[in-house]
């Protein structure tokens, strides 16, 4: 919650969880704010139809979010020898499984739902990466969690709308998603500034000249 309040602003953040509340979507409980189980089903599934159909224009051609995933499955099965499409849930998420380890991609809104799923990846031996309209939401505030291996090495950023990365991930799987760009779209994904100095000012990168 403290990370949504520092993207979308505290009082933003309040507001909303108020609507919620209201609407009998979240509740309070001794442990923090949840989702009500008995409207679960219906709101997980609205998520998905509205990150599925989320407008993304590139290179002049117009699609939505569910068939840039799509797409680059399509493309991930055509290229990398071995690749099993082991889970597709609703066009959203994918799980694939590559040289012995598993790939969990997952459409999101927001780039503060990843940190929560970083320990659990780690435990597993998996990676994550999500895929979501990121830029546009103050997303290097979450630069910070690089500080822990489970987040750095598991866990991946991607925006194709604004045609950016936050990936140091030591998943392999994710090197052919910038070829998947450059093939499908003749794109780049860049990495932004910010974030490059962010990892340095860690300790996480270091400079040609330093010796």
């Amino acid at each position: 919650m403290e990370d949504i309040a520092s993207l979308h602003g505290k009082e933003t953040t309040e507001k909303e969880i108020k609507n919620l509340e209201e609407m009998a979507i979240l509740e309070r409980t001794d442990e923090g704010i949840s989702l009500n189980n008995e409207v679960l089903p219906l709101v997980s599934e609205q998520i998905r139809q509205l990150k599925k159909n989320l407008k993304l224009t590139l290179a002049d051609k117009e699609q939505t979010a569910g068939i840039f995933l799509k797409e680059l499955v399509a493309y991930l099965q055509q290229k990398v020898s071995d690749l099993v499409v082991a889970e597709a849930i609703d066009g959203a998420e994918y799980l694939l499984v590559w040289s012995g380890k598993k790939y969990r991609l997952q459409l999101a809104f927001s780039p503060a739902w990843l940190p929560a799923a970083a320990e659990e990846a780690a435990a597993e031996n998996s990676y994550v990466a999500i895929l979501g309209p990121f830029a546009a939401q103050n997303w290097l505030k979450m630069f910070r969690y690089y500080e822990y291996p489970e987040f750095r090495n598991y866990t991946a950023y991607f925006d194709p709308w604004c045609c950016q990365k936050m990936n140091i991930s030591k998943g392999g799987l994710f090197t052919y998603f910038d070829w998947f760009f450059r093939d499908n779209y003749g794109l780049k994904f860049f990495i932004p500034d910010e974030f490059t100095r962010g990892l340095h000012n860690i300790g996480l990168l270091r400079y040609n000249d330093e010796r």
